[in-house]
C-alpha cells in the first residue's frame, strides 16, 4: 500500500513539474519572460469576430496583437499583481488586488 501511495504522489509531482516546464521559456512579444512561478495557466477562450480573445473567467478581452504562439495548441494566460503606488508602514510595497495580464498564448490556427 505504501508503494502505491508513493507511486501516485510521484506521478502527481512529476506532472506538475512537467506542466510548469511548459511556461519556463514562454516569452511575450517583447521577449520578456511570462512566468514568475505560479502565474500561468491554461484557459478557456472565445475567439471574437475581430480576432481578439474573450476570457470568461476574468471577463477580459485580449487584443489579437498581444497573443504569442502557444507551445502546445492550447490557450494560456499569465498574470501578475502590479505594485500600487503605496507602501505599508513597515516599508513593504502594497500590491493591487486585481491581477493584470502579463502574457497570452494562442494556438496558431485559433483566429
Amino acid at each position: 500500500m505504501k508503494k502505491l501511495v508513493a507511486g501516485i504522489a510521484l506521478l502527481c509531482v512529476s506532472n506538475s513539474v512537467l506542466a510548469h516546464d511548459l511556461y519556463s521559456n514562454l516569452r511575450d512579444r517583447d521577449g520578456r519572460f511570462c512566468c514568475n512561478g505560479q502565474d500561468c495557466r491554461p484557459v478557456q477562450v472565445t475567439v471574437l469576430p475581430n480576432s481578439s480573445y474573450y476570457l470568461p473567467t476574468t471577463n477580459e478581452i485580449i487584443p489579437a496583437d498581444m497573443a504569442t504562439p502557444s507551445p502546445d495548441d492550447r490557450f494560456h494566460h499569465c498574470t501578475y499583481y502590479p505594485v500600487a503606488n503605496d507602501y505599508t508602514p513597515w516599508g513593504y510595497p502594497v500590491y493591487e488586488d486585481k491581477p493584470k495580464t502579463r502574457c497570452f498564448s494562442a494556438p496558431m490556427n485559433s483566429s
